[in-house]
């Protein structure tokens, strides 16, 4: 068949006769060789290897250029946290079709001290090191010091994206907490790419510790319930595609679950928790379920959006369904059915990105409905300039009988941003912002950008005996990124002030600061 114009322009259909790889240190040759503080980050930063970029292009030599794989080929190299830009295109050489890939690596070796600040003087954050592309491997550790709200300790983790160079990932984490202990690891052959046809999953984890649950009934008065927990859960799923090419995919799965767990509730919070090991009962149960996603591939390449590097915005049509079974020969009280429907979809419209996503699920038996919940988000990003976006963000949710400790709980870390951690507790939830931000430097000395903006949040979360507690705050902010990293967030210090909610004893003022990570939109 002939090959129409625009074929023949980016040489989609003709055959690959090379790959070039184009590999950049994290500083240009250019400046560091007059800046001694970038040759020796250079010095310090193992280049990624060929290999490790090779075997992520889904394009090579004797196969047919296809502009569709040479997108996706980007946003797996992306995906992979090591660069700071990435180019996967055609060109000619004597003639021939080469493929064209240009990386240039981000910062690998990752101090991270991260802190926020709530309004009530709470202090969160990590301290530690990240290790994200050992040896130019592509593989990666870290050793952190986290302080959360309710807890502190130390977040290890391991982590291969290919084990021995084959198609498996692996990874590994421990959280030595102060009133947890929990191990995670994951070993998979996923999903690479939208045409893979087949992939299994490996999960298991083992938690011991304490849950606390959060009851607030006015303002000044939060109740905590104190639940130990043990759990040893196995997950085992596969999949096959039978509809699946660079533009959509159907994905049909199963999934085998077993789970060794209990809730025990503390009612004297005197008592020694590990001295009631022993008084916990086994509970060894299963489940079983399927699923089913269905996608039609959509994304928009962006810069300045959540952050000052690349990022790839998922606009993509998606309809995920799944069915568990409970049953009592599985070792449940009841039999019941667990279901879930997951909705999302974006487009790009003008200056406007626009997402929303809806997502539901209940767990019912022979009495109805046991437990369940539904969530809704939209988003709309309004870029007016390059240096220039708006984000206007609504989501609301509602559950019924949750697990405890997995009720909405938000404040400080979850908008709004000015007010206390567990500020606002419940199972009904609305939450909304608006948010401007100014990218005003990119990169100053090659280090960092900044930026200023202001925002606007206002939400509030409750139980159903409970009248509706809603509050909101309008403030200013400074943030600040790396260009030289590879995941686009920024780092807040927001001053406002603060409205509605009931303002309590425990946050007599109205005008509070907080800092820490950015939303991510």
């Amino acid at each position: 068949m002939p090959t129409s114009a625009a074929q023949a322009q980016d040489g989609t259909g003709a055959i690959i006769d090379t790959v070039i790889i184009g590999r950049q240190d994290v500083f240009p040759e250019s400046a560091a060789a007059g800046n001694f503080i970038y040759r020796l980050g250079n010095g310090l930063h193992g280049t990624t290897q060929p290999w490790v970029i090779r075997r992520e292009l889904l394009l090579g030599p004797g196969t047919p250029y296809d502009s569709l794989l040479a997108a996706e080929s980007e946003r797996n190299l992306r995906r992979l946290g090591l660069f700071r830009r990435v180019r996967v295109d055609s060109t000619r050489v004597d003639g021939k079709l080469a493929l064209d890939v240009r990386t240039r690596d981000a910062w690998s070796l990752q101090p991270r001290i991260t802190g926020r600040v709530a309004a009530d003087g709470t202090l969160t954050g990590t301290l530690g090191v990240t290790e994200v592309n050992l040896a130019g491997s592509g593989n990666s550790m870290r050793v952190w010091y986290v302080r959360e709200t309710d807890r502190d300790g130390m977040d290890l983790r391991l982590t291969s994206n290919r084990l021995a160079s084959t198609r498996l990932a692996a990874n590994a984490t421990w959280r030595n907490l102060s009133d947890r202990d929990v191990v995670a690891w994951r070993l998979s052959n996923p999903f690479r790419a939208l045409s893979d046809r087949s992939a299994f999953y490996y999960e298991g984890r083992d938690f011991r510790g304490r849950i606390p649950q959060y009851v607030r009934h006015n303002p000044d008065s939060l109740q905590t319930i104190e639940w130990r927990r043990r759990a040893h859960i196995h997950r085992l799923t596969g999949a096959i595609a039978p509809i699946a090419n660079p533009r959509k995919f159907l994905r049909i799965g199963a999934t085998l679950e077993i789970r060794h767990e209990e809730h025990l509730r503390i009612e004297h919070p005197g008592v020694n928790l590990d001295s009631l090991d022993a008084t916990v009962p086994d509970s060894v149960y299963g489940l079983i379920g399927v699923y089913a996603e269905w996608r039609r591939a959509r994304f928009e390449r962006v810069q300045r959006f959540n952050g000052f590097s690349e990022e790839d915005q998922d606009l993509s049509d998606r309809v995920y369904l799944s069915v568990k079974l409970a049953h009592e020969r599985l070792g449940y009280r009841s039999t019941g059915i667990g279901t879930r429907l997951l909705l999302s979809s974006g487009r790009r419209a003008g200056p406007a990105i626009l997402k929303g996503a809806l997502d539901g699920g209940g767990l019912f038996n022979s009495a109805g409905l046991d437990s369940g919940y539904v969530f809704g988000t939209g988003t709309a990003a309004v870029r007016e300039t390059e240096r220039n976006t708006t984000f206007l963000q609504a989501s609301a949710g509602v559950q019924e009988s949750p697990r405890p400790g997995s009720e909405h709980d938000i404040g400080f870390q979850i908008l709004p941003r000015l007010w206390g951690p567990h500020a606002f507790v419940g199972t009904r939830t609305v939450r909304a912002t608006l948010e401007h931000r100014s990218y005003l430097v990119d990169n100053f000395y090659n280090l960092f950008g900044l930026g200023v903006g202001a925002f606007v949040d206002y939400g509030g979360a409750w139980y159903p005996d409970q009248d509706s507690r809603l509050g909101g705050n309008i403030g200013v902010t400074v943030f600040g990124g790396s260009p030289l990293s590879s995941f686009a967030q920024v780092t807040n210090l927001n001053v406002g002030y603060r409205f509605g909610g009931g303002i309590g004893e425990s946050e007599r003022s109205r005008w509070a600061f907080s800092a820490g990570g950015g939303l991510r939109f």
